[in-house]
């Protein structure tokens, strides 16, 4: 069975041929490490984990040129290793890799086939797939597949192109985009940083409620806020980012990457209100195609992922704790810009920066993320 690729996915393989191995290489993935309170029983994780590929297409779905190729028979099996890591190499062709070492379990999935909310319902249906395993029942079948999901996008995209189209041209293309700071050159870098200490995490939040708005709106307003210097003239902040689509109760527990690229025309030196308008609106219209729209390849990429982490989960009469979780892997194909902002579990606001070292180079970014600072806690 073929279908042909979702807006995330088109992304991708777009993003692969501009840095060719970056999204179709094996280290684009979403994992995951638990620990487990007591051994499981191999065998019966062996048979869940087929018959969790089993239920779930996308977890039998290889990519290829504009296609989504679903596998009839599961193109994984369980593996009993010495050490569980959290990253590892997921083929494109068979996008799912369950491991296991003493108290240790690692699953790991293509980034192309999943987001995190994936990454979160997969662990649980397999504990359930596990646990029904051991007592000999069988559970009800998913209630939506990947499938259902991309279909429906496709039909959405038909349905509202034209009032898109008009939105974007109006907050894009119409738009004095300010441009990035001239080319100076530097080397490529990648470094992981605390922005807020728990308790700072709490008065921002607090700005954020007096404000009526969310935490997404208030940091990138002091994204905007810090960049700002180092910008041409203009009147708009364009970044790329990415939007989480699980807005039909069908959506909410599918497998599959449920998340739409998108831009971010913000504008400058904007008050939060402003700025929560304009996340609003490039959230609405998010299902536009990427590719009608004309993107700069210097464009920033921001992202803010809240802290998604289960409490755990219950295989049989075992239980799992998550102390791990990654997305992809650095592998040095950096963009010009990429800023992702996350809450740790101990509160603390982390930043993940990377760069190639044009335009906006480590010094520049370090001077970003210290108005970044100031604006969220003067």
């Amino acid at each position: 069975m073929t279908l042909p690729t979702s807006l995330w996915q088109t992304f991708a393989l777009a993003m692969d041929k501009a840095r060719p191995g970056f999204a179709k290489g094996p280290w684009f993935t979403m994992n995951a490490v638990l620990e487990l309170d007591d051994p499981l029983n191999v065998d019966a994780l062996a048979t869940a984990f087929t018959e969790l590929q089993r239920r779930h297409d996308v977890l039998r779905t290889e990519i290829g040129d504009g296609i989504q190729l679903i596998h009839e028979q599961p193109t994984a099996a369980l593996e009993v290793v010495d050490e569980v890591t959290t990253h590892v190499e997921v083929p494109l062709h068979a996008p799912v890799r369950l491991r296991l070492a003493d108290n240790r379990l690692g699953l790991h999935l293509h980034h192309m086939e999943s987001d995190p909310v994936t990454l979160w319902a997969a662990l649980s249906d397999l504990a359930s797939t596990y646990t029904a395993v051991l007592q000999g029942e069988t559970l009800p079948p998913p209630a939506a597949q990947y499938a259902d999901y991309s279909t429906a996008e496709a039909e959405h995209v038909l349905r509202t192109r034209e009032p898109a189209a008009t939105w974007w041209q109006e907050h894009l293309l119409d738009a004095k985009a300010c441009p990035q700071p001239s080319t100076i050159g530097g080397a490529a870098f990648a470094f992981r940083d605390d922005l807020l200490s728990a308790t700072e995490v709490d008065r921002v939040e607090q700005l954020t409620k007096e404000h009526r708005s969310t935490t997404l709106v208030t940091l990138l307003a002091a994204l905007v806020d810090g960049m700002s210097p180092y910008l041409g003239p203009g009147d708009s902040v364009v970044f790329s980012t990415l939007f989480g689509k699980r807005d039909r109760p069908a959506w909410q527990n599918v497998l599959g990457p449920c998340i739409v690229p998108s831009l971010l025309a913000v504008p400058r030196d904007a008050e939060l209100s402003a700025v929560r308008e304009a996340v609003v609106g490039c959230s609405r219209y998010a299902r536009f195609p990427r590719s009608e729209q004309p993107i700069d390849p210097r464009t920033p990429f921001f992202e803010y992922v809240p802290q998604q982490w289960p409490p755990g989960f219950t295989f049989g009469t075992v239980k799992a704790t998550v102390i791990a979780a990654a997305g992809p892997k650095d592998t040095g194909l950096a963009d010009t810009l990429a800023i992702r902002v996350r809450p740790a579990t101990d509160g603390v606001l982390t930043g993940h920066f990377s760069g190639d070292g044009t335009d906006w180079t480590e010094p520049l970014v370090q001077q970003v993320r210290d108005r970044f600072r100031s604006y969220l806690l003067e």
